[in-house]
């Protein structure tokens, strides 16, 4: 099967602008990245997260043994 130049040329602009597609949805990705929040934060969310987890486990344990 050979391709016109004229169906050659637009199958290139098609692959052409799915590229641009494709980078502009990777800058997006990357502006997210920057965007989170910083490592310590994260990191002092999740311990908290951990302790309230473990206290809430803690109280129920104890509930149901004196219940």
């Amino acid at each position: 099967m050979n391709k016109t130049a004229d169906e050659r040329i637009g199958v290139n602009e098609t692959e052409i602008n799915t590229l641009k597609e494709n980078d502009e949805r990777q800058w997006l990705a990357i502006e997210k990245l920057q965007n989170r929040l910083p490592i310590w934060a994260t990191t002092v969310i999740s311990l908290l997260t951990f302790f309230v987890g473990c206290t809430t486990t803690y109280a129920v344990m104890l509930a149901r043994l004196k219940g």
